[in-house]
């Protein structure tokens, strides 16, 4: 189940206030947010590794493993338009981020986040000038040329 960023703050509240006792904050969990009996509370291993988050980062958020890494830079979206608006229709996304050192997953999410540039559509352009004429069945289109 998901709790709340607010519940798991207050479970883990609870959890010191009540002399380090599981079931004595799943109690006051179950006061506080109006849970009925037999509906879920948070369980011994939440209760845990929230206790643990607060303790290692001074957060009930969920930690996020791994470095993070900005690659969707200013400059990088920047380069990439750059890259596009050179040459539109000559190069796939593959070949942009070969020519820039970019990987593709990230030349890929910036083209579409970023620049709006969606898979597997032509790009529109504006037609200024007067619509193009349409196709007439063949005895018309014969009447159309002598006119």
């Amino acid at each position: 189940m998901l709790w709340s960023r607010e519940q798991r703050a207050f479970a883990v509240e609870s959890f010191f206030s009540n002399g380090r006792s599981i079931v004595a904050a799943q109690r006051a969990f179950r006061a506080r947010f109006e849970i009925p009996p037999r509906r879920l509370v948070p369980g011994r291993n939440s209760i845990l590794s929230w206790v643990y988050s607060f303790r290692e980062c001074g957060s009930v958020a969920k930690p996020r493993n791994g470095l993070q890494l900005t690659i969707r830079t200013p400059e990088n979206i920047d380069r990439v338009r750059q890259s596009v608006l050179r040459s539109p229709r000559r190069r796939s996304a593959r070949k942009h981020a070969v020519a820039m050192g970019i990987s593709d997953t990230s030349v890929r999410r910036i083209l579409h986040k970023d620049l709006q540039f969606h898979p597997c559509t032509a790009p529109r352009r504006l037609v200024t000038g007067p619509p193009a004429p349409k196709l007439l069945p063949g005895p018309l289109r014969d009447l159309a040329r002598i006119i």
